[in-house]
């Protein structure tokens, strides 16, 4: 990796010589947070050189709490975004004209982590406690997880406002708390909390799993881009098989981006993301595949508990002949 160059809050990666920088095709994606291996794919793929080998130039824009990716990407700061399917059915319904064209994170990485001595075992044992949940659209699936143990959200426990510190879990304010596999949960055992002293609930295991991680661009864009989106996607899926398969190596690389967590957390973050990209018994060649069934779930649970007025109309909300190309499926 030759340069790292920070310029106006955004992460240019300008890496290799295979072509003059004038000859490539410039293209940006926007990240839905910070620096960090949540991400990795896309950061491996620039430091391997894989964009410029397609001819691309890529800029990865990071994000933050006063960033939205859809409005990055509808304003043209962005040609290509990251997040969650939820958000994007959202602002689909109001007419930006959005689409998804791939979907890196086959799995949700949500849970609802609680101490052992709260007794909390399963969904139905939730009835009475306080339960954390940061909002902002991360509330959905722990409503639907409430419903399927046969609890009202709003008179059989108490929900409360959730930090990302998971102190209130630590010290006894809250009875269970949201955590993300890949981030808050391991933010607990670094505290030095065990797996055993912890009680977890899977979103997936329980049925009640959404999608997150997403890539989308606007259909307008991809009509006069489709090339161009192609070898984006085949350089990232290149890059999310890489990190997937040395999770350690792009941990490290991640860390070096930024330093703003430890590097033994990027790291513990790159191995829990690659269990999301490619979940036991998931074909590695079908990285960024768009499961219509998941989709589909994830449109009715937004619509059920009030995220949409309407229903989805879910054959246009993604499109999957750009990942088809790239992957040559």
């Amino acid at each position: 990796m030759k340069k790292l160059a920070w310029m106006f809050c955004s992460v240019l990666l300008v890496l290799g010589a295979a072509a003059p920088v004038s000859a490539l095709d410039k293209v940006t994606l926007q990240l839905k947070w910070l620096p960090q291996s949540q991400f990795m794919g896309y950061y491996v793929a620039a430091a391997k050189g894989y964009y410029k080998d397609e001819g691309l130039d890529i800029s990865i824009l990071p994000g933050g709490s006063d960033i939205i990716p859809e409005q990055q990407v509808f304003n043209g700061v962005a040609d290509i975004g990251v997040t969650w399917v939820s958000s994007l059915l959202k602002y689909q319904e109001k007419g930006w004209g959005f689409v998804e064209v791939a979907q890196p994170f086959q799995k949700s990485a949500m849970l609802l982590v609680s101490k052992v001595g709260t007794g909390i075992k399963t969904p139905k044992d939730l009835a009475g406690k306080k339960v954390g949940s940061w909002f902002g659209g991360n509330e959905y699936e722990l409503y639907a997880l409430l419903e399927s143990a046969g609890l009202n959200k709003d008179k059989d426990l108490k929900m409360v406002q959730q930090d990302y510190t998971m102190d209130q879990v630590k010290k006894g304010d809250i009875d269970a708390a949201s955590a993300m596999t890949y981030n808050e949960y391991g933010l607990l055992l670094e505290s030095g909390f065990t797996k055993d002293q912890l009680n977890v609930i899977n979103m997936n295991d329980a049925g009640v799993a959404m999608l997150e991680d997403n890539l989308f661009v606007t259909s307008k864009w991809a009509k006069t881009h489709g090339d161009l989106l192609v070898k984006f996607l085949k350089a990232s899926i290149k890059g999310w098989a890489a990190a997937a398969a040395d999770p350690e190596a792009a941990g490290k690389l991640v860390y070096e981006l930024d330093k703003s967590v430890s590097l033994g957390h990027q790291v513990y973050m790159a191995g829990e993301v690659a269990k999301l990209v490619v979940p036991a018994g998931f074909d590695a060649k079908k990285i960024g595949f768009i499961d219509p069934k998941a989709f589909q779930q994830t449109a009715d649970f937004a619509l059920k508990y009030g995220l949409l007025s309407k229903p989805a109309k879910v054959a246009e909300s993604f499109d999957d002949s750009y990942w088809k190309k790239a992957t040559g499926q």
